[in-house]
């Protein structure tokens, strides 16, 4: 499997299509629409930019959303490799069950950076939203708010599911305070962020 990011968009849609694992699926989606997200973000940063150069401070915030967007681009294909290996440890499970635990783990990782980072893109977008051109980028702005939370809820989703697979009580409790204040900030800050857009 190649890289997702060097794929063509109609390509990688057949990818998910395909009943084959591994291959693209919730997860690599999860991660691609958190990058999309970004990319709207970054659009309305360097509009904001361009409108207005008292906002030239905005840089530093543009250079930190593209490596967002460049990590959560690379954790679509980290996703697939990453389930690949639980593939391959399931097979053994009963004998090396310590194996299939710590693949399960690595892939559930993957889903909880996606989760982190969409929270970070939302987070930056309130940020935003009280400086930028909102009558200009406000659907953009507003629509990379939704693309965030939903890659948010996708892959807590995911996460979710595996930890019901890992033994580590220890480790399940950590990430699900993780993933759920991560989210729970997701939406909260998603519906100021809409009724900033609306008002």
């Amino acid at each position: 499997m190649e890289n997702i990011e060097c794929l063509k968009v109609k390509d990688f849609l057949v990818q998910i299509a395909l009943p084959t694992f591994p291959g693209p699926a919730s997860g690599s989606v999860s991660a691609t629409t958190a990058a999309m997200a970004a990319s709207l973000l970054e659009m309305g940063i360097k509009i904001t930019m361009r409108k207005d150069e008292e906002q030239c401070s905005l840089a530093k915030n543009l250079d930190y959303i593209e490596n967002i967007r460049a990590q959560c681009i690379s954790l679509a294909t980290e996703d697939i490799e990453a389930y690949q290996e639980v593939i391959k440890a399931s097979k053994s499970r009963k004998t090396h069950p310590e194996e299939f635990e710590v693949a399960m783990k690595n892939a559930t990782e993957t889903l909880v950076a996606i989760v982190r980072y969409s929270n970070i893109i939302i987070t930056e977008l309130e940020h935003l939203i009280n400086t930028s051109y909102i009558k200009v980028l406000g659907g953009d702005l507003g629509g990379s708010a939704y693309m965030a939370e939903a890659a948010a809820a996708a892959a807590k989703l995911g996460v979710e599911i595996n930890l019901r697979l890992i033994q580590d009580e220890s480790y399940k409790t950590k990430k699900l305070k993780s993933i759920n204040e991560n989210y729970e900030n997701c939406v909260e800050t998603k519906e100021r962020i809409l009724s900033m857009i609306n008002n």
